[in-house]
Order: structure tokens, then C-alpha cells, then sequence
């Protein structure tokens, strides 16, 4: 199928909107969906398409998927990535991180993202077995350290020194 406003490509792109009740579709190939993206208006008999309900549908999707609107700035968007050096909002302009250093510097703010899209921030899968060993000992560490928490709570000082020494011999492996 051609392009709706040039008739030369083929149109791979479909617009579409609902002003009050009216309803418009266009299929646009990928040149005229880019003027329509940067604000150009079509003439020949098509009024000038709505440029500020398009703006409203990216904003809308990006509400959608990140949460909150990027209109509202946060502390975030002065933060900068250390590996890259993208911005909080560079990476909400583009939709995906730009190095994996963007998920440890972005971390909080991508959280409610991943939880949505996979139930969950934390990996729960298969692991390579030298990655499985130290994830091992991490949380067996972390167990050691609440029960001897919980100990000195209870004031069971015997087991905590159990505890403090098996935690000491687990931190020098």
C-alpha cells in the first residue's frame, strides 16, 4: 500500500487519531511519518495533521512505560551515566539504556520498569556456575548477618559468636 500523503513509497507507518470523536488514519511511509514527527505540516488537500495530539501520544506511551511523565522533572534528570555519560532524560528520549553502566546509575528509576516487564528486579534463573558460587556466598552471607542481628537482639551471645566467626571465615574465601 502507498503512502496516503506523497503516493511514491510504501507506507510503513499508521497514524492515527481521535480529536472529540473524529476519527483520522493515515498510513504514511517513513519520510513523511518523520516530517510529521518534527512538526511539518501537509498541505494538498489534508489539513495540517494534529502535531501536538502526536507529541501528546509519545508522552502518553512513555507514562505508560516509565511510570510518571518525563514533562515533570526529577533529581534524576541531572544525573549523568559515569560509562556513557547519557542523561536520565536522554535515556527516557530514546527508550532503552545506552551501556550497562545506565543500569546501575539509573537503577532506581528503572526499577518500577523492570518490575513491570518481568515481575521482578532481581534475577531468578540459571546462572553460570562461577556466577552461582558467589551468589551463593552472598546470600548465605546475608542470612549470617540477620541471624546474628537477630541474636545479639535476643541476646544469645554464644551463638552470635558462632555466627560473627562463620561470618568472618565465609568473608576471607
Amino acid at each position: 500500500m502507498k503512502c496516503e500523503h506523497c503516493n511514491v513509497n510504501d507506507a510503513t507507518f499508521l497514524y492515527e487519531e481521535n480529536i472529540n470523536g473524529n476519527k483520522r488514519s493515515l498510513r504514511l511511509c517513513a519520510d513523511c511519518a518523520a516530517k510529521l514527527q518534527a512538526g511539518k505540516l501537509f498541505g494538498d488537500g489534508i489539513e495540517a495533521l494534529s502535531i501536538p495530539s502526536f507529541a501528546k501520544m509519545q508522552e502518553n506511551f512513555l507514562d505508560g512505560l516509565f511510570g510518571f511523565s518525563p514533562k515533570h522533572p526529577s533529581a534524576s534528570t541531572q544525573k549523568a551515566c559515569p560509562g556513557c555519560g547519557a542523561s536520565w532524560a536522554e535515556l527516557l528520549q530514546k527508550g532503552k539504556a545506552f551501556c550497562p553502566t545506565c543500569y546501575t546509575t539509573f537503577g532506581e528509576e528503572l526499577q518500577p520498569t523492570v518490575r513491570s516487564l518481568h515481575g521482578n528486579v532481581t534475577h531468578v534463573g540459571r546462572a553460570p556456575a562461577g556466577r552461582r558460587a558467589q551468589k551463593e556466598k552472598r546470600d548465605r552471607l546475608a542470612t549470617l548477618k540477620t541471624e546474628l542481628a537477630k541474636a545479639i537482639s535476643e541476646e544469645k551471645f554464644e551463638d552470635a559468636a558462632k555466627l560473627r566467626d562463620e561470618i568472618r571465615t565465609l568473608e576471607k574465601e
